[in-house]
């Protein structure tokens, strides 16, 4: 699948990550979900198919940047990294860095498939016309995805979305049943029934992230360098950042990971401070602050 988002270097967006010159659009990075769906359906690569769905939702929404699929898997083959949702948080936030990603969405497939039913009408089952007494077979498709967002910085999970898609051969006319010959991407499995059914599930993961993102819930002001007592933050006007805003100021501390999964259970953050926003320009801006920080730092609002 071809996706239409124009082609940015990975070190470009780096720099523009670091420095704020993304026109205040967050830059993100799809990874291919996993599929926990106990594989009982017929498709291929299926988490590539649906991480691409979901790349080109959020682009449709024009509010993001998007690295595209291709320099990923080229950062993915260098670093010897997996592409799946079973990647570790802290191996998700490496890779977001490498590409100049702020936030990862990763997770995975946990239905997919078709399931053969009977119609029936008060208890009854329907019979064709001239079928002796044969039974109308429907097929219902059900695709289920659960994602989550994470801040490269700090390899936090700051947003999480759940998406689901049920849809029935009854709905349509045609004959969109299961298909299993039509690829992701192929002409035609948009039409199947199980096509719908995903694009239905990535649509409502890519919404409820989409507003998780603009309230502000998903991440946290990064810092592009520092000088003296003044720290240059990636927020500026067109992010809707004023002079007076005030943030308080914190460091991570150690990961924590579960001993029996290993994983990663986030990591604690000690607040070291506040700062305060003198000058707003319009794509970053600069704080002061009493505090000893350090670029791997995080603000969030007061």
């Amino acid at each position: 699948m071809k996706i239409g988002i124009k082609i940015i270097s990975a070190a470009l967006l780096l720099t523009f990550a670091a420095n704020g010159w993304c026109g205040g659009k967050k830059i993100i990075c799809v990874l291919d979900l996993e599929d926990k769906s106990n594989h009982s359906h017929s498709w291929r690569n299926v988490g590539t198919g649906v991480a691409e769905m979901m790349v080109t939702a959020l682009a449709e929404t024009k509010k993001y940047t998007l690295i595209e699929r291709e320099k990923l898997e080229a950062v993915l083959a260098e670093q010897k990294l997996g592409a799946s949702g079973a990647v570790t948080a802290q191996t998700a936030a490496k890779i977001g860095r490498l590409l100049g990603a702020q936030y990862i969405v990763t997770g995975s497939i946990t239905e997919f498939g078709v399931k053969d039913s009977k119609i029936g009408v008060g208890g009854l089952e329907k019979v064709l016309p001239f079928g002796g007494g044969a039974k109308v077979a429907k097929n219902t498709a059900r695709v289920a995805i659960d994602v989550r967002a994470i801040d490269t910085t700090s390899a936090q999970i700051v947003a999480a979305a759940k998406g689901e898609g049920k849809k029935s051969s009854a709905e349509f006319s045609g004959d969109l049943s299961i298909a299993p010959s039509f690829d992701f991407g192929k002409d035609g499995f948009d039409e199947t029934i199980v096509g719908k059914a995903a694009r239905k599930a990535v649509d409502d993961v890519a919404k409820e992230l989409s507003k998780k993102f603009d309230e502000g819930g998903a991440g946290a002001v990064k810092i592009i360098k520092i000088t003296g007592n003044q720290v240059y933050i990636n927020s500026g006007g067109a992010d809707g950042e004023k002079v007076g805003n005030t943030y308080a100021i914190y460091r991570m501390g150690e990961e924590m990971t579960d001993p029996d999964t290993g994983e990663s259970l986030g990591s604690e953050e000690e607040k070291i401070g506040t700062a305060k926003v003198v000058k707003v320009n319009p794509k970053f801006s600069i704080a002061e602050t009493k505090a000893a920080v350090q670029r791997t730092d995080i603000l969030k609002e007061k």
